[in-house]
């Protein structure tokens, strides 16, 4: 098994923050951490002069030259050969890549790419797959069979990838900047053993075509990883590490969140007992924050049609327009004989065009579009509908849709030719021109306002929206009508008086003027026509207490670890009993062990043994000749007689 690391830069570009690159800690790098392969891929750039300087001061291991790219929208790593023919060849390469990354945010299009290399097949190409910028899919099945690895950003990634059916081989690597004065005990340990023996592109090719030949450590494969430089290694799985108290704990448990950078999810010792308990508002407030999404999924449909009676006038307005437009009408009926040569002209009180869009046909066309790409149930779709027949009913709609833009575009151009004639005629008459009247838009709004009060009226209802159980609680989310005008308060963050416009809650058209008036922020009036619940019961179907409210929150904590590359969790002993860690939490983080890895620290054997843990970790701290304390920590698996 070889120890990989096929992605370290060495010289900064317009893709890093400026280091001073040292060989110095190269070399102690790739001799502190037992490298065997490195490549060295800065971004858009390959130094030959440079590389050829690490190879001659690393002459134990194998240097490969590579360049990472900023390809379509993602990066890839591209490492060939470290053979005098091969470096030239791809230093003529990698030259012409350089000057067309000007830009942080500059990209090579997949043409240019494959234009530049030529024979892929020469090459070992790694994009980011599980990892920032990603390679999109589209362009990675564009390379085909000359992607066989994808590069990955944390341990629970590549064991996903490896458990999966991914036919890409999960890699991970440090991407670790070569900076002077780096300290040894912050040297990554993102390495990828590979089963190999002789080191060239093609056999590395080899290799990584088989999942089976990839590991996070030289002996115990996927079972175990590297966490600090001085060869501590954590169970893939789940991990205990126990100790009396003061014995370098929690000190182990920091060391391992600082190491993956904000990626973990730490659940600290004591943090869940104070705020819940003291403040069942905060836990309200927090527990709304969670959940907020489930609401406006709900209420996302009954916000479209606020915006859109938003934009529609009143009933006022309207009844008002249909009067002076009678008015006028009755009025030049009365003043037929004032009439002159301007407005006995036919344009004089000439009606316009009515422009009525019609965006049907273009959901029509997207609709159809969505159907002829989708890769996912092409073979249920191709059973029903025949793909011809659909194209060609694309054609048909593009074309019609053309045809209703043309005459759309039409009309528009006579209406505005007809509004400059009729203005000119009207400067030059006596007599007052009818107004222009849109009879149709006229009980179109008229329909809007009966809608808009069915709706309202109906969405006052009772209803929960979702339910959800994390362990023994259950997460209730639910619509009510509102009280009072306190109770409409608690969704407006402005001072404004809510009174006024309660009166009239029962007629969504008045409540809806008075709304309006209050001057409150237009895309939040949505939240004043039902108040949203979000409830947490216990198995007896009641709110929770305050010492449950800390068990709740443990529990969704652990869930939140999803988002996570680790869960760490300090004594949890501390906060709770034995009962509730033994029925509740245990059966949650097996869960979640199995698709990434937990550490939880503990004094108590008990619990450390009941949850069966895949590896365990046991800290001590001893008195030395000097009375000086030294912290030991000790590991291995719970089958094994000695740590």
């Amino acid at each position: 098994m070889k120890r990989c690391d096929l992605h370290i830069h060495t010289i900064p570009t317009i893709s890093d923050k400026y280091f001073t690159y040292s060989e110095d800690v190269l070399v102690d790098y790739v001799t502190q951490t037992k490298l065997d392969v490195i490549a060295i891929t800065n971004h858009n750039l390959f130094d030959k002069e440079q590389f050829i300087e690490i190879k001659a001061s690393l002459p134990d291991i194998v240097v490969l030259p590579g360049i990472e790219v900023n390809l379509e929208n993602g990066h890839i790593l591209v490492i060939a050969n470290n053979d005098d023919d091969s470096l030239e060849e791809f230093n003529e390469k990698c030259s012409k890549i350089t000057p067309l990354i000007n830009e942080k945010e500059d990209v090579i299009s997949y043409e240019k790419f494959v234009e530049i290399f030529d024979d892929l097949k020469k090459y070992l190409l790694i994009p980011h797959y599980e990892k920032k910028p990603k390679l999109k899919n589209e362009v990675i099945n564009k390379l085909g069979k000359n992607v066989i690895a994808g590069e990955v950003s944390s341990v629970k990634k590549f064991i996903y990838m490896k458990k999966g059916n991914l036919e890409i081989t999960p890699v991970y690597f440090s991407d670790f900047r070569i900076e002077e004065g780096v300290e040894p005990n912050k040297y990554p340990v993102s390495h990828t053993f590979i089963d190999i023996s002789d080191i060239n592109i093609n056999s590395l090719k080899l290799s990584l075509a088989d999942k089976t030949k990839v590991s996070l450590t030289k002996e115990d494969g996927i079972e175990l990883f590297q966490i600090f430089p001085n060869g501590q290694k954590l169970s893939t799985g789940l991990n205990i590490i126990f100790g009396k108290r003061s014995t370098g704990k929690t000190y182990n448990l920091d060391a391992i969140d600082q190491s993956f950078q904000g990626r973990a999810k730490y659940i600290k010792q004591f943090e869940l007992l104070s705020a819940p308990r003291k403040d069942s508002a905060q836990f309200e407030e927090g527990l709304k924050e969670k959940l907020e999404s489930d609401a406006e999924g709900y209420l996302k449909e009954f916000r479209e049609v606020i915006a859109d009676i938003l934009n529609t006038s009143s009933s006022t307005e309207d009844e008002k327009n249909i009067e002076n437009y009678l008015d006028a009408v009755m009025s030049s009926a009365q003043e037929t004989r004032n009439n002159d040569v301007f407005s006995n002209s036919k344009l004089f009180n000439e009606t316009y065009f009515n422009l009525h869009i019609n965006n049907d046909i273009e959901k029509l066309i997207s609709a159809i579009q969505v159907i002829l790409e989708s890769a996912r149930y092409k073979t249920i779709i191709d059973r029903h509908l025949q793909e011809s027949s659909l194209r060609s009913l694309l054609k048909e709609l593009i074309e019609q849709y053309r045809k209703e833009k043309a005459t759309h575009l039409y009309y528009e151009q006579v209406n505005y030719i007809l509004q400059l004639v009729k203005d000119s005629l009207q400067l030059k008459s006596a007599v007052i021109q009818i107004p222009t009247i849109d009879l149709y838009h006229y009980f179109i709004n008229k329909k809007k306002r009966e809608k808009f009060k069915e709706v309202a009226t109906g969405i006052k209802k009772n209803k929960i929206i979702t339910t959800d159980k994390i362990g023994k609680f259950e997460i209730c989310v639910s619509t009510r009508p509102f009280k009072n005008a306190t109770d409409l308060k608690t969704v407006v963050s402005t001072q404004v008086s809510l009174v006024s416009a309660f009166t009239k809650y029962d007629d969504p058209i008045q409540y809806w003027d008075e709304l309006k008036m209050t001057g409150i922020e237009t895309d939040r009036l949505y939240k004043l026509f039902i108040a949203i619940n979000y409830d947490v019961m216990n198995l007896s179907g009641l709110n929770v207490s305050g010492g449950e409210r800390s068990e709740f929150n443990f529990l969704q904590k652990i869930k939140d670890a999803n988002h996570f590359d680790i869960l760490i969790i300090d004594e949890p002993e501390s906060s709770f009993d034995n009962i509730f860690l033994k029925e509740e939490v245990n059966k949650v983080i097996k869960e979640i062990a199995e698709k990434m890895p937990v550490i939880i620290s503990t004094h108590n054997s008990t619990i450390g043994g009941s949850i069966k843990p895949d590896y365990i970790l046991y800290t001590e701290k001893k008195i030395d000749e000097t009375g000086k304390p030294v912290f030991r920590l000790y590991s291995g698996k719970p089958t094994e007689k000695f740590l």
